[in-house]
C-alpha cells in the first residue's frame, strides 16, 4: 500500500473502529492518533515499503555477482565427484541416497543418466537460519536495513523471511547427471537449481555426497 492511499484509507478505518459515539473513548473525547495507530497496530510505512521493495527485488533479481563466483567455484571444486562403480550401481545408490535425505525424484532416466529431484531436507531449524543468514546478507548488499528481515509481519507487514524462504523452497531443486567412464568408473555431476547462498548450497553439497557415500557403502556387498 502506498503512503498516500494508506494515509486516505486510515480515516474509513477509523472510523469503523465499532466503540460506542464512534471513535470516542470511555470519557467521551477522541483518542489520539498514535493511541489509535497502537491499538490498530498500524505498521511502520517506511518499514513494510522497504519489506515490499525488498521481496520485489527477490522475485525479480534473487542472485548475487559475488555469490554467483562463489558458486561457480564450489561446483569445481566439490559439485563432480569420479566412482570407481559400474553406472548401473552407482544410479541405484544415487537414488536411494536422495530419498534418505527426502529429495523426491521428479525425472529420472537410465539411459540418459539424468536424475531430477526436490533439494534435501536440512531440516526446519538449519534451512531456515541459513535462508535468513543468506536474506540478511542480500539485504545489506542491496542497501536494505537488514532488521526487516527478522520483522514478524506484525499488522500490516510482511515477515520477509518467512516469504522468501517459502518461495525458494518452492523453486529450488537439484539435478545429477551420471556419465560412463568405463566399465567400473562413473562421473556424476551434481548441481543446485535456484539456491543461491553459497552457504546454502555448500550444506547440500555436504549432505547429499555425504548420503551417496553412505548408500555406495552399504550397497558395495552387492557387488
Amino acid at each position: 500500500m502506498r503512503r498516500r492511499d494508506f494515509i486516505a484509507w486510515l480515516p474509513l478505518a477509523l472510523s469503523g473502529c465499532g466503540t460506542p459515539g464512534g471513535m470516542l473513548g470511555s470519557g467521551g473525547r477522541e483518542p489520539s492518533l498514535q493511541g489509535l495507530s497502537a491499538q490498530l497496530k498500524l505498521p511502520d510505512m517506511d518499514s513494510m515499503l522497504a519489506q515490499q521493495r525488498l521481496m520485489q527485488e527477490l522475485m525479480d533479481s534473487p542472485d548475487l555477482p559475488a555469490w554467483h563466483a562463489q558458486r561457480e567455484k564450489m561446483a569445481l571444486a566439490v559439485g563432480d565427484r569420479t566412482f570407481q562403480r559400474g553406472f548401473d550401481r552407482v544410479f541405484d545408490s544415487m537414488t536411494i541416497a536422495l530419498a534418505t535425505l527426502g529429495s523426491r525424484v521428479n525425472n529420472m532416466e537410465r539411459a540418459s543418466g539424468y536424475i531430477t529431484a526436490s533439494i534435501p531436507d536440512l531440516g526446519p531449524a538449519r534451512t531456515q537460519a541459513l535462508q535468513r543468514e543468506g536474506l540478511r546478507q542480500y539485504a545489506q548488499v542491496k542497501g536494505y536495513p537488514t532488521g526487516i528481515v527478522d520483522r514478524k509481519g506484525e499488522g500490516f507487514e510482511l515477515d520477509v523471511g518467512a516469504a522468501s524462504s517459502a518461495m525458494a523452497r518452492g523453486m529450488a531443486g537439484l539435478t545429477l547427471t551420471l556419465t560412463r567412464q568405463g566399465p567400473g568408473q562413473t562421473k556424476v555431476k551434481l548441481r543446485f537449481d535456484n539456491v543461491y547462498y553459497p552457504e546454502l548450497v555448500n550444506e547440500y553439497y555436504n549432505a547429499v555426497w555425504a548420503a551417496v557415500d553412505k548408500q555406495m557403502f552399504l550397497d558395495s556387498a552387492l557387488d
